[in-house]
């Protein structure tokens, strides 16, 4: 469940779908982000579920989500 701005530096709460940018990351059962691209149907090992993110108003326009297998998102 979203419940504020992805950007640690923002206090903004999440209210409606309608402001910000969501993001939405698929991540494997080690809750590690999957690498962009096509997959092959025999690659779809383990249980994999969705994250949201979601960036306000102010934040969207300056920042973006980037996944790091290190860090995370």
């Amino acid at each position: 469940m979203v419940t504020k701005c992805a950007n640690p530096a923002c206090a903004t709460e999440f209210h409606y779908l309608r402001s910000g940018r969501l993001f939405l990351v698929e991540v494997d059962e080690q809750n590690a982000p999957l690498p962009f691209g096509p997959h092959l149907a025999g690659d779809r090992k383990g249980t994999r579920r969705v994250e949201h993110y979601w960036l306000c108003d102010e934040c969207a326009p300056a920042l973006t989500l980037a996944i790091d297998r290190q860090r995370g998102i």
